[in-house]
């Protein structure tokens, strides 16, 4: 596959990262098949902010397509837009076609037009954002212009869920209550997913996946950790404390990379930005090098109770600090290993 759509071809997000390669097969593996472990780990791609940079969407997907003994999907949670919806890029039928499903979810810069917030209906924006949605297996809520769903894995015991901050907020604050009540009856460990954290994130875990970069005096409104629709971390902190376990609330938004908890102890996991535009990051992206791409391979053990975290692409800060990999215990909030 071609994936460069620019003038010069540059090396592939594969060739680039080899030597994560030993990484990404481990993560997706548990322990031997001796303990005879009733589930296995669920491993997928998270990425968000990609903002209408069709070569960047199409080395995820050829990542995704190099590794899909590995991967079973991706999430692109939120602003597929560039800066408004005037920046507009069908990179569903314009890039090439994954062969696993690759799922989206609604992002600020998503519902503006001119930068107005809201100004599209939520109809006209899901036919922007989910022009196909065949392949992906999901559930939708119920409602008009739904961009809110959830998708069963019960090989890994997991429910994973994707949320919408912007439309739809009282019926979605009832069918993610409904869902989560659900899950403690089946015994399945949640993940949720929206384009922004799911409360403001006062506790900042110390690992390598958490930005130091002071951004608040420049930006205190996004680095805050403000968030549309904050009964979303309620309504999950409620659920973790009648008995459920919550895995993290997977969030983009920032452009940094962000793993920390909610006043009321919700794990949210920030990945920085997909797109190259430096602005919020806390180092260069530089084309046709290891810079240019930043994603997160994503593995979750159920039964050890191990969310790891894979770096693709930008691994560096201005501080030199490296974020490769980590494995974290959610149960007991235990970083096991950080490198």
């Amino acid at each position: 596959m071609n994936e460069n759509t620019s003038v010069s071809q540059i090396p592939s997000v594969v060739e680039l990262n080899m030597e994560m390669e030993p990484l990404v097969v481990q993560a997706s593996t548990s322990r031997t098949r001796f303990f005879a472990d009733p589930y296995k780990p669920l491993t997928f791609v998270h990425f968000a902010d990609i903002h209408a940079k069709p070569e960047l969407w199409s080395r995820v997907v050829s990542y995704i397509d190099h590794y899909s003994n590995y991967i079973s999907f991706g999430i692109h949670a939120g602003d597929y837009c560039g800066k408004s919806q005037e920046q507009f890029v069908d990179m569903y039928s314009e890039c090439p076609t994954c062969s696993r499903p690759l799922l989206n979810c609604v992002g600020n810069h998503d519902t503006d037009i001119r930068r107005k917030v809201h100004e599209m209906s939520p109809e006209k924006v899901r036919a922007m954002l989910f022009p196909r949605t065949e392949d992906w297996g999901v559930n939708f809520m119920d409602a008009e212009g739904s961009m809110s769903y959830y998708k069963d894995f019960p090989e890994s015991n997991i429910r994973f869920i994707v949320l919408d901050c912007y439309y739809n907020a009282e019926m979605q604050n009832r069918w993610l209550k409904k869902l989560l009540d659900e899950s403690i009856e089946k015994g399945y460990h949640v993940i949720t997913v929206s384009h922004e954290a799911c409360g403001v994130v006062k506790k900042l875990a110390d690992v390598s996946f958490q930005s130091i970069e002071d951004f608040d005096p420049i930006n205190d409104v996004a680095f805050g950790r403000k968030t549309r629709n904050e009964d979303i971390g309620e309504i999950i902190a409620d659920y973790k404390d009648a008995g459920g376990i919550h895995i993290a609330h997977l969030c983009g938004h920032y452009h940094s990379d962000l793993f920390g908890y909610t006043a009321r102890g919700v794990l949210n996991v920030g990945v920085a930005c997909a797109t190259d535009f430096d602005g919020w990051c806390d180092g260069k992206r530089i084309r046709g090098t290891r810079t240019y791409d930043c994603f997160n391979v994503v593995a979750v053990d159920t039964v050890l109770h191990h969310l790891k975290l894979i770096r693709i692409g930008n691994n560096v800060d201005h501080f030199m600090r490296t974020k490769r990999a980590m494995c974290y215990d959610y149960v007991c909030d235990k970083v096991i290993s950080d490198m």
